[in-house]
């Protein structure tokens, strides 16, 4: 008998990716006795449990995590270059060495946060940078500032793939986007905040104890982001099942559990052997690369983060008055960030998402490159800072989604892109916005605007690449029976790779 092909209409309707329903993978036994509305609103407390304690509190670190990484950008304008006696590329050189160290631990933490309880050990790092952010107020040198930022890079490095990592384990794909869009979000508002908090102590503390107020910067924030990051470790839970936590049952656990199966075609997250196959699983896949160049073009994109209080400063307002202005585009981007993501969520798209948003970050460089008016480049800022803010967390959760199983390769795929966007790519980056191209930074904004459109065009073609993946699933689901196990998990001699639930991509 000829083999039919599936028609047109058939592969549309399977890769119209819609939540896959709860009857559909068999409900762990302690659950199998809940009718349907029970199950539901299980979720619905489950859900909801996780948005009030881990969502806040990854949120509320992510945000000091921002804050004493970049707040050496609002020292320079307080004057940390002259009180230290350092030039404009050796400032460069302290904001380039953070990338070296944030490299460096990216990989083998999330490898290990695979091992080891996650509340603890996010706590411990995020404890460790606030202690190394303070010491920044107590160097006296170039090199002095260039060893604390390194070491600052160092305990950095593993806090945002590590909690990437940990929200995928409990949050279904369709809901991270919105969440990642809200964690992420604190980068933006603690862009924002930095401002307004520098601009508060340069106004009140300088000359305080006989210390310049950008010691104090470091200083205050520092000892802010200890006491923070104590106070929020009972808030983060570990991994479903392994969790002791008040706010989470134990049914909840396995709640949690079962429905990411449900819709990772029903593999089991976890890795039985070692866990270098887990890294080997990733590095051999082709879409970790296309996710690569992606986030690196995007990050280029967003290269004026630390610079923007002196690409501001160009406008000819003062120091404070600088500081406060800094403030509305992150503002801006981060309304932007929600109202995109929400509504990726809503349509189950990505692609589209990610590259529309960088067309307008385009026109905002070409603006701030051209436009001669005040008015005009400060509207510029704001096009710049949410078209290329707005599409990072659809990217981080396109990622997770798309390298789902087992664990330990989607660590690693977190990790490894993290590790070339958010760090590689600041090797040139640091280096993009020297003083002597004050006011216009040509060579800055040229970049960023290149990036702009390799970023859009990636976004596109992984869109493609994920179409054609979910067509191939189509069809040997229709012709040979087969589900989608290996294609997401990765074959491996007595790791259970098949599939009991379809899967499809989300592009």
């Amino acid at each position: 008998m000829d083999t039919i092909a599936p028609s047109k209409r058939d592969v549309e309707l399977i890769e119209d990716v819609k939540a896959v329903p709860l009857q559909q993978l068999p409900l762990p036994e302690e659950l199998a006795s809940h009718e349907a509305h029970e199950l539901q609103k299980l979720e619905a407390g489950l859900v909801r449990r996780l948005d009030t304690c881990l969502l806040p509190a990854v949120i509320i670190l992510f945000l000091m995590n921002i804050l004493d990484r970049n707040n050496i950008a609002n020292a320079k304008i307080a004057g940390l270059p002259d009180t230290l006696g350092i030039t404009n590329t050796q400032y460069n050189t302290c904001l380039m060495i953070f990338y070296v160290g944030y490299i460096i631990t990216q990989v083998p933490s999330n490898m290990v946060i695979t091992k080891v309880q996650p509340s603890i050990y996010i706590g411990a790092v995020t404890a460790s940078w606030g202690v190394v952010s303070m010491c920044q107020a107590f160097t006296h040198n170039f090199a002095g500032l260039l060893l604390c930022r390194f070491v600052l890079g160092l305990v950095e490095g593993p806090f945002l793939p590590g909690v990437f990592f940990l929200m995928s384990c409990w949050y279904k794909r369709a809901e991270l986007p919105p969440r990642i869009a809200l964690l992420y979000g604190a980068n933006m508002l603690a862009s924002a905040f930095g401002g307004l908090i520098a601009a508060g102590i340069v106004a009140r503390m300088e000359g305080k104890l006989g210390r310049p107020a950008w010691e104090w910067l470091f200083i205050i924030e520092g000892s802010m982001t200890v006491v923070i990051a104590l106070l929020v470790i009972p808030l983060i839970p570990d991994y479903p099942g392994l969790t002791k936590r008040w706010w989470l049952t134990q049914e909840h656990q396995l709640l949690a559990d079962w429905r990411l199966r449900n819709e990772n075609a029903g593999l089991v997250d976890n890795d039985p052997d070692s866990l270098f196959w887990g890294v080997k699983q990733a590095v051999v896949d082709p879409k970790l690369y296309m996710f690569i160049v992606l986030q690196m073009a995007l990050i280029t994109a967003q290269s004026f983060n630390n610079f923007f209080p002196s690409i501001v400063s160009t406008l000819g307002y003062d120091e404070t008055i600088t500081l406060l202005l800094t403030a509305p585009p992150y503002g801006f981007a981060f309304v932007c960030s929600l109202i995109i993501s929400f509504h990726a969520a809503h349509k189950q798209e990505r692609g589209y998402h990610i590259s529309i948003p960088l067309l307008f970050a385009l026109l905002g460089n070409l603006l701030a490159m051209l436009v001669p008016t005040t008015g005009g480049r400060y509207f510029s800022m704001f096009l710049m800072t949410a078209g290329s803010y707005s599409p990072y967390n659809l990217c981080v959760s396109w990622l997770s989604s798309s390298l789902p199983r087992p664990k330990t390769k989607r660590a690693t795929a977190l990790a490894i892109v993290n590790l070339m966007g958010a760090g590689v790519a600041h090797f040139y980056t640091s280096y993009m916005f020297p003083d002597s191209q004050k006011p216009r930074y040509y060579a800055g904004g040229g970049v960023m605007s290149g990036a702009c459109l390799v970023c859009a065009i990636m976004a596109l073609g992984i869109k493609w690449h994920l179409k054609r993946e979910n067509a191939e699933l189509a069809r040997a689901e229709l012709e040979e029976g087969a589900l989608a196990g290996s294609a997401i998990a990765g074959p491996k001699t007595g790791y259970r790779a098949d599939g009991v639930v379809s899967f499809r991509y989300v592009h």
